[in-house]
């Protein structure tokens, strides 16, 4: 019994050994690159657009080096923090998007906004970089 008991503490002890032997022969585990820093810049005509009127918007996005990034750009509109209303999600490989609402298949704002405070939110993200978001409070009239 004891050469059992031996022989399982050997192989337990063996198996131990050639693990952290393993784990020194590999060397350091290489930490992950960080990811990049993005800058959005949301900007529009006003923070009070008129109920079934034109009403422009644009994102620029930028790296470090101050050079347009190829991103995707989620644009959604809050109340109160809560998404009630979605633009689109857009593809952009020169790093700036814009967009008129109020013109052939962008709806304007519609009566029922009159009065409401609202946040236009653009969330983008973009490969090797941290997410961003910008956001552009407005009051419909």
């Amino acid at each position: 019994m004891p050469e059992a008991y031996d022989w399982a503490v050997k192989r337990a002890l063996m198996l131990v050994l050639a693990t952290l032997a393993a784990g020194v022969l590999a060397g350091p585990v290489a930490a992950a690159p960080a990811l990049k820093k993005l800058t959005v810049v949301l900007m529009a005509q006003d923070h009070h657009p008129l109920v079934g009127k034109k009403w422009h918007y644009q994102v620029t996005v930028t790296g470090a080096s101050g050079k347009r990034v190829a991103c995707r750009i989620h644009l959604q509109f809050l109340f109160s923090g809560a998404p009630v209303g979605q633009v689109g999600s857009y593809a952009v490989k020169s790093g700036f998007f814009q967009q008129t609402l109020g013109t052939p298949g962008n709806q304007a704002f519609p009566a029922a906004a009159v009065g409401q405070a609202l946040v236009l939110e653009a969330i983008v993200t973009a490969p090797g970089y941290t997410a961003a978001t910008a956001k552009w409070p407005l009051v419909v009239k």
